[in-house]
């Protein structure tokens, strides 16, 4: 930067006014991009006005709030306003001092002792070197700007004498109707001098000009195709921008262009300057209009942006071409003005004003004493009063799990599942020479990523997918991982990708470069590698070995063969390939190749005669090394899938900025986050489109969509199947409920707090999002949350816990949740058959029941000559929990009649999270807690022989089972089920758009009918 300080001090004062205007402009953007619908299109012009002045202010007062205190952009001093008025340059003084003044004015040029002698000095001619450089740059750079201020100049005079004479040539409007518009305005004191309305035979768009007598143009050409909504709206239009004395910063506008004409600043801010404007009077024109004659004013205005918008002195109606999508958005999606956004408005413009137009006030030169070491005492400065800042590590090493060599330049990947930010969420790094790493992260949980070794190597499941833990007394984990061995193959990638396929691919490479990755799964079921490959839903039961290497440019690269089996799927971006090996083949020693008729596959043949077999592959040998090449056309798109809805809160009041997620899946599979999203407009309403592509199973696709927004609590949409017609998908009206927060502690055994652990809501997509981890204390809040049974978990290395935490529509109650996390230990238990339920007739045995939520304790043989209703249920149950308003009226009808009701929770429930429960539904049922240590071990569940949840049985007077809700109806399931529902006064089967809330009030209603039948008769039973 010191060439600047080379330059006379207009350039000086120019290069100020550059860079001090472009950080203007860059917290003005800052700003109006934070609180882009708080602060209206009127403010927006005026806060963009602030940078514009600043550049055509060369000369601005210095001041002690100037924002530019702190930025240092200039190294050497640049005039201030006084050195530029005051101040000449050091050669001019001393020629124009007097002789005595020269010894002690200049002591740099004093090499005589006499009076005369050091006269003449002064007036020396500089080297002549040195002084023609300066000169002849700085006179050639001054040269070339003042032609183009002339050039500007006579082209701004030419208009403007062009625009007078359109004027005088042109003739007065003769609307009556539009003239007594005009006249209302102006007696409204909407308008503070007179207005000209004329019609001109010149080819151009409606304009308006002038400040002292503001005059609108209408074309004659165009106007009398108009009709006269359209005029008025074109009248109105302009005499806001006179009301508004946009001229002036027009007349603005062309002076800082002229100044700065060779600055590609000065055009961007002018450029989002005449944007604003535009959005500022298209608000204010379009305030009273109702909605359809909004629309006939945007369809207005892409009409007239089809016309020529000169003279460039006047203002037009239409504008440039590309405001012109910014100026129909804001039509249907305005910005309403209020009290507060308008005084949040005003101070963000006055901060501007006082702290941007003025410059930095000069700093005192401090005595010499005082500025000796600078540096070193701001350094122990810094050090004295800097904290040191915890951090945490995990190190180890990658080795051969066989020779223990170490395995460089292997990527170890760690995810941070609690990181919102999805560029910071999986943090990288490589081994170096000694197979060594050394990665920073948060405290507390985070989890090896399927890191991605060199060509030879791969890793176990459990090893790719391990929960690790940093503690503050253990701030570096010491991990180290055993690399195992397998064949390497090389693979050449040829084909396309589509536009979404590389967003995707670079959104997951490193450092955001376009890489392909080559991914092997070993599936040894040959039945589900088969549904695999046809793009059927597939699940396994425990992880499966695989390996991950990336491709170079040119798409060429090696796989590892993984696993013992010698089964493999290729997956490449959406593209899947088989290979079969047989074990032991020697994929160096491959001597022959035939192609299996009627098929895609290649078999290969080794020396010792076994096989391998690929599919999709072209492939090729060199010295007997095979080249497995694939050629894959990139997949067409056969549509876009629109889907569109809106959302309201409960009382049905649209909610706008509600983040709007895009779930897919197939039916009988799995589902993900695609990433896509939307906002919902002001009116609840959103709509989105994705491509549809000709490798994707229609007959099995289905999409839902995720609603989060703060203070509300996330929620799921239905799933809706795709259609083969792309028929767009009408989620219709959902309804968001207030979301509450729940405070939680996390403890070990040892009632230690864990900071950094998991808390993971899993009810749905939506909540997934509010996923959070743990202070130093081991407490966390989770938010945005529904009221009801919340299934959460909670994850601290490989400490696990799967809690169902209820939340209280009554905020006040959901107070601090203390969640202790144990070990995890692989259950031992493998899943039984169900035990043969109790018949009806049989005796019911006693339950082992250690606690009950009212403090109690109940027994079966307490109530012999009651009839009794169990309620089998627990709180991981949807179903048992949406129920509860049907056993509370059944209690309630027969409670009254000697009816005793029991609930029996299944085992290893939280007490304290009935109760809450209980407390929120105003549930009074006396409910107990199997004994047992999970569901598949609840003692009493199985004494009955429960066969799903929710379970009823209804005991009689004498202790035996007289009806139980979870064996099949005697007939026909569907006539039992409809008569029921006809007995409830209930449709069936239900509307295929019923809600859920439809829904459970349907199966409510119908549960309510079947056991109050069951109840009556076992009451109307004669012992």
């Amino acid at each position: 930067m010191n060439f600047v300080s080379d330059f006379p001090p207009f350039w000086q004062l120019i290069w100020r006014a550059t860079w001090q205007a472009g950080i203007l402009a860059c917290l003005v953007f800052c700003v109006l991009l934070l609180l882009q619908r708080w602060i209206s299109p009127k403010w927006r012009a005026l806060l963009w006005t602030v940078p514009l002045v600043r550049l055509v202010l060369l000369i601005v007062p210095a001041s002690g709030l100037s924002l530019f205190q702190l930025f240092s952009i200039e190294p050497n001093r640049i005039p201030q306003v006084a050195d530029s008025l005051m101040t000449v340059p050091t050669e001019t003084m001393i020629r124009s001092s007097p002789g005595p003044q020269l010894s002690t004015s200049h002591n740099s040029v004093q090499t005589h002792t006499t009076d005369e002698q050091n006269v003449h000095h002064a007036a020396m001619i500089p080297p002549a070197t040195e002084s023609n450089v300066r000169i002849s740059s700085s006179s050639l750079i001054t040269g070339l700007w003042f032609l183009g201020f002339c050039i500007l100049l006579i082209r701004e005079i030419g208009s403007r004498w062009m625009l007078s004479r359109l004027i005088a040539n042109s003739q007065p409007l003769h609307d009556s109707e539009l003239l007594t518009l005009i006249a209302a305005r102006q007696k409204q004191g909407f308008l503070k001098s007179p207005v000209r309305c004329i019609v001109t035979d010149a080819e151009l768009g409606p304009s308006s000009c002038g400040f002292w007598r503001p005059t609108i143009l209408l074309p004659r050409s165009l106007w009398e195709d108009f009709d006269q909504k359209s005029r008025r709206a074109i009248v109105y239009h302009e005499l806001e921008h006179i009301r508004r004395h946009d001229a002036l910063l027009l007349s603005l506008s062309r002076i800082a262009i002229a100044v700065h004409w060779f600055n590609p600043l000065v055009y961007l801010i002018t450029g989002r300057l005449r944007r604003e404007i535009e959005l500022a009077v298209d608000a204010a024109t379009v305030a009273a209009f109702d909605e359809q004659t909004r629309h006939h004013y945007g369809e207005l205005l892409i009409q007239l942006s089809q016309y020529s918008q000169k003279p460039i002195a006047a203002l037009p109606m239409a504008g440039k071409r590309s405001a012109l999508h910014a100026r129909i958005s804001q039509l249907t999606n305005p910005i309403r003005e209020s009290r507060p956004r308008s005084a949040l408005a005003i101070c963000v413009l006055l901060l501007f004003l006082v702290t941007g137009l003025s410059d930095a006030a000069q700093k005192k030169e401090q005595p010499e004493q005082n500025q000796k070491s600078p540096a070193v005492s701001t350094r122990q400065e810094q050090l004295s009063e800097s904290k040191p800042t915890a951090q945490y590590f995990i190190t180890g090493t990658v080795r051969d799990v066989h020779t223990g060599k170490p395995v460089s330049n292997a990527e170890i990947q760690v995810l941070v599942e609690s990181e919102p930010d999805i560029n910071k969420k999986i943090l990288k790094v490589k081994t170096n020479a000694a197979g060594e790493y050394r990665l920073e992260v948060p405290v507390g949980n985070v989890r090896l990523w399927l890191p991605a070794l060199k060509p030879g190597y791969w890793l176990k499941p459990a090893d790719s997918l391990q929960a690790l833990a940093t503690t503050p007394e253990n701030p570096i984990l010491k991990h180290d991982i055993a690399a195992q061995t397998g064949p390497i193959w090389n693979v050449h990638w040829k084909g396309e990708l589509t536009d979404q396929q590389v967003k995707l691919l670079r959104a997951h490479s490193r450092e955001g470069s376009l890489q392909l990755r080559l991914s092997v799964q070993e599936v040894e079921d040959d039945a589900k590698r088969a549904a695999w490959l046809k793009g059927e839903p597939v699940s396994f039961q425990k992880s499966i070995a695989s390996s991950l290497s990336y491709l170079d440019q040119a798409g060429r690269g090696k796989l590892t063969q993984v696993g013992t089996s010698g089964k493999y799927i290729l997956m490449l971006v959406n593209d899947l390939a088989e290979l079969i090996v047989e074990p032991g083949f020697d994929n160096t020693r491959v001597i022959s190749l035939k192609r299996i008729p009627e098929t895609d596959q290649t078999e290969m043949i080794d020396a010792s005669g076994k096989t391998a077999t690929v599919s999709k592959a072209t492939v090729t040998l060199n010295h007997g090394v095979p080249l497995l090449t694939f050629q894959i056309k990139a997949p067409k798109p056969l549509g876009m899938q629109k889907m569109s809805g809106r959302v309201v809160d409960e009382n049905g009041k649209p909610l706008k900025d509600v983040r709007v997620g895009i779930v897919s899946g197939m039916q009988g599979g799995g589902n993900a986050d695609t990433g896509e999203s939307t906002q919902t407009a002001i009116d609840g309403r959103f709509s989105i489109k994705l491509p549809v592509y000709d490798n994707q199973v229609f007959q099995n696709q289905q999409f839902s969509v995720m609603l989060t927004k703060d203070g509300f609590a996330g929620t799921d949409s239905e799933v809706v199947d795709v259609q083969k017609d792309f028929a767009p998908i009408d989620f219709k009206t959902l309804t968001l409920q207030p979301g509450h927060t729940l405070p939680i502690q996390v403890l070990d055994e040892r009632e230690q707090p864990l900071p950094g652990a998991i808390l993971e809501p899993g009810n749905d997509y939506a909540l997934r999002r509010q996923i959070t981890r743990t202070d130093s204390t081991g407490r966390a809040v989770l938010k945005n949350l529904p009221s009801g049974v919340v299934h959460t978990s909670i994850r601290w290395g490989t400490k696990i816990k799967e809690a169902n935490l209820v939340v209280s529509k009554n905020q006040s109650e959901n107070r601090e949740v203390t969640i202790h996390v144990n070990e995890f230990v692989p259950s031992t238990t493998s899943r039984v058959e169900k035990p043969k339920p109790l018949a009806v007739g049989q005796q019911a045995p006693e339950w082992e029941i250690p606690q009950w939520s009212d403090g109690r304790l109940h027994k079966l043989s307490d109530y012999r000559g009651q009839v009794v209703v169990l309620d089998f249920w627990g709180l991981w149950c949807r179903g048992c929990v949406t129920s509860i308003p049907a056993q509370i009226k059944l209690a309630q009808k027969y409670g009254a009649q000697g009816v005793v009701f029991l609930g029996i929770h299944t085992a290893e429930g939280e007490m304290s999270q009935i109760k809450k429960l209980q407390q929120s539904e105003e549930w009074t049922t006396p409910t107990g807690i199997d004994r047992g240590t999970s569901i598949l071990n609840s003692v009493t569940c199985e004494r009955y022989g429960v066969q799903g949840y929710p379970t009823q049985i209804i005991i009689d007077r004498k202790g035996r089972i007289a009806f139980r809700s979870d064996i099949e109806p005697p007939g026909n399931r569907e006539t039992y089920i409809r008569k029921l529902a006809d007995a409830s006064g209930v449709k069936w089967p239900p509307a295929e758009n019923a809600t859920e809330v439809e829904l459970t009030d349907i199966m409510n209603r119908v549960q309510y009918t079947l056991l109050s039948r069951e109840i009556e008769r076992v009451l109307q039973t004669k012992d």
